[in-house]
């Protein structure tokens, strides 16, 4: 559904409040998501599982994430966001107390798969900052929210220096004697439980502390939500693109411990705490930058130079010329994805009512551009013993993702008000 759809009410000024408490408690989300990723590198060592193994554990956050982002968007957008935060962050803590008695590798792909509910709590705060900020301020609003990215590298630093520094000993050493214990649960499993408090404190603050808009629009029925999804391309196109731009942060999240460990032999922690962790930052730090210049520039100008560049990027790492290449290569790549991201997400009100569901549905694409391009990794490390072809087909992914912003192939041309509203300060 376009925007033609009449408003039944002025749009609401913005709220602080709302968009601090979102960004914390998606930071939050984010970094239980990232504690999966964080581990994998300890897990090999300590299970003695493959490379592929490790990948395919990886690949159960933005998997389950994928699955639930649909639902959750819809309901974001027909009961609110605060009441379905909430219950999205009290429903995290049950895997996390779950994961304190995690010890086989069933076990982690369980704990694994339910964690991804971290990542999706993306789609619930995008729907609930955007329904108290207008059009001429979503593209700022939404990329500050976004800076909740972050939470990854928080996950990411947090758990191996828990792990090496407080809970389980040295790095990846079972025979160890753990430095910490609760009753019959000891080391490195307490990791779970650190996690799950925060979580449930976020739960009740964000129930008492933020509010939906005081004049709502009439919520859209069922049938309304479900409509946009059969509209015609153009949301199809859209998710594609959120697909290729948040997708690199699912998708390298996920592999670069790994990949960096059994490619280039860098030191686990080191994989886990300051690369992967780095270029988490990196897309943090782009997405406000780019939600601001959404705000003022043409989008779709903006896609297809990001694009673009990034294109030329994956290139670089289809080469593999060396560590050093590879790296700079992921972090230029993570710099692009955070003002891609904030960029597509900027579009998704400029043609869409139905904010929630549209961003469930490119946030899905998004988690599950992570988990496949994990598994083409993983594939790519059995068939052919190395990762040449898994970036050659993300190379694929991003040349076709400039294409489409290039061309602005199925954007239909906007209407006056909305074209106002994007280009206002």
């Amino acid at each position: 559904m376009s925007l033609a759809h009449n408003d039944l009410t002025a749009e609401p000024n913005g709220n602080m409040r709302v968009l601090w408490f979102a960004f914390m408690a998606f930071s939050l989300g984010f970094a239980i998501w990232g504690m999966f990723s964080a581990l994998g590198p300890f897990l090999i060592k300590w299970y003695h599982l493959t490379p592929s193994e490790a990948l395919f554990l990886a690949a159960m956050p933005p998997f389950f994430a994928t699955a639930v982002s649909i639902p959750l968007g819809i309901a974001a957008d027909r009961f609110g966001g605060r009441r379905v935060f909430t219950i999205t962050l009290v429903l995290i803590t049950l895997p996390l107390i779950g994961g304190m008695f995690a010890d086989s590798y069933f076990a982690f792909l369980c704990l694994g798969l339910f964690l991804g509910l971290g990542g999706a709590t993306f789609v619930v705060g995008n729907a609930h900052v955007s329904s108290w900020y207008p059009k001429s301020r979503q593209g700022t609003a939404l990329g500050v929210f976004a800076l909740g990215n972050i939470g990854i590298s928080i996950g990411m630093i947090t758990v191996p220096f828990l792990i090496t520094q407080v809970l389980g000993g040295p790095a990846g050493d079972l025979t160890q004697p753990a430095k910490m214990s609760l009753g019959s649960i000891a080391g490195w499993h307490l990791v779970f439980l650190i996690a799950a408090i925060p979580t449930l404190i976020m739960a009740v603050c964000y129930w008492f502390f933020t509010s939906d808009p005081p004049k709502r629009k009439v919520p859209l029925t069922l049938g309304e939500i479900a409509s946009v999804y059969k509209s015609g391309p153009l949301v199809w196109i859209v998710t594609y693109l959120y697909w290729t731009s948040f997708g690199t942060l699912t998708f390298f999240s996920a592999t670069t411990p790994t990949y960096l460990v059994d490619r280039w032999g860098v030191d686990p922690t080191e994989a886990s705490m300051l690369f992967t962790a780095s270029l988490v930052v990196f897309v943090a730090f782009m997405r406000p930058i780019g939600g601001w210049l959404s705000d003022r520039l043409e989008p779709l100008k903006m896609l297809a130079w990001l694009f673009g560049g990034a294109a030329i990027f994956t290139v670089v790492l289809l080469m593999e010329f060396s560590l050093t290449a590879q790296v700079w290569s992921i972090y230029a790549m993570a710099l692009i994805s955070g003002a891609a991201s904030a960029t597509v997400i900027k579009l998704i009100p400029m043609y869409f009512t139905q904010v929630g569901a549209v961003s469930g549905l490119a946030k899905a694409a998004g988690a599950a551009c992570g988990f496949t391009m994990t598994m083409v990794m993983a594939f790519s490390k059995n068939m052919t013993q190395g990762y040449t072809l898994g970036f050659a087909v993300w190379a694929a992914m991003n040349l076709l993702a400039f294409y489409l912003a290039y061309s602005r192939k199925g954007f239909p041309a906007l209407d006056d008000d909305t074209q106002m509203a994007t280009a206002a300060a």
